[in-house]
């Protein structure tokens, strides 16, 4: 790379880090932490309802219903649009993060930069299906999900993309177990007042674990779609929970990673204020 390329790319870094630290992208970034908190309420309370038996009849337990709930209630649509321009603000954050916040080229740093790209995804997903169903264009996240393994189970080798993807599902959910029984998800947040630290202990070590054991079960089920070459048993969340619930014992389960995404949800909320950005 010549001289004049390589100032160029210092200068546009320093541009790209002086906009994230700025105070107003700071605050959209956290309203970000607010939208996924409001998410991952829903999906609980979603969740809870499936195992009591009082779910309406064709909702789904996932991110797309939770989103539709938001959507049904009155100025759901401005919520929804805060949503989208939070998590968006966020996902922002996190790439510029992954691009110009690291300050060596050791396999910790790039080990950070994959995590926040990881990250980014996931927040860029949320922002999308938030503004979508905004402007009335949401679809369902299992239809979806369905028909991205019909068409991978079409083409050379599908069954063994299936199974690399259900690796990966299963990997982030014993990723999110792990990081609540460690409890190092303080790591990305400031230590609060310590009445309030305990409680945030509790809520992000809950939640991060119920939560890793959902991804985990939808990881199996991603693999056993693969394997017995059956798109239908590819399902997001609402397929896991409903696979739970038929099992015996499942509507305990359910329950309980129900209210692990309650915990998430308000966790989220904590994060939003205590956040290390």
């Amino acid at each position: 790379m010549s001289e004049q390329a390589e100032q160029a790319a210092r200068k546009t870094g320093r541009e790209a880090r002086r906009v994230a630290d700025s105070r107003w992208f700071e605050v959209t970034a956290r309203a970000g932490f607010v939208g996924s908190g409001i998410v991952h309420l829903l999906i609980g309370y979603l969740a809870i309802l499936l195992g009591v038996g009082n779910a309406s009849s064709g909702t789904e337990t996932d991110q797309s219903g939770a989103l539709q709930q938001i959507a049904a209630v009155p100025g759901g649509v401005v919520l929804l649009w805060i949503v989208t321009v939070g998590c968006a603000a966020l996902t922002i954050r996190l790439v510029l993060e992954a691009v110009v916040g690291g300050r060596t080229d050791s396999a910790r740093a790039w080990g950070n930069r994959f995590k926040d790209v990881c990250k980014a995804v996931v927040y860029g997903v949320i922002a999308y299906s938030a503004a979508s169903y905004a402007v009335g264009a949401g679809k369902s996240s299992s239809g979806s999900t369905r028909s991205a393994a019909a068409k991978a189970l079409a083409t050379p080798g599908g069954v063994f993309l299936l199974l690399l993807v259900a690796a990966v599902a299963v990997g982030i959910g014993i990723g999110l177990v792990v990081i609540g029984i460690r409890r190092s998800f303080w790591k990305q947040l400031v230590h609060p007042p310590q009445s309030v630290e305990r409680v945030v202990t509790v809520l992000g070590v809950v939640g991060y674990v119920l939560k890793g054991l959902a991804v985990v079960i939808v990881g199996v089920l991603i693999a056993v779609a693969g394997l017995r070459s059956d798109p239908d048993q590819a399902t997001g969340l609402d397929g896991a929970f409903d696979a739970l619930r038929s099992m015996p014992g499942g509507v305990f389960v359910l329950m309980a990673i129900g209210i692990g995404f309650l915990a998430f949800g308000v966790y989220s909320f904590f994060r939003a204020r205590y956040a290390r950005l």
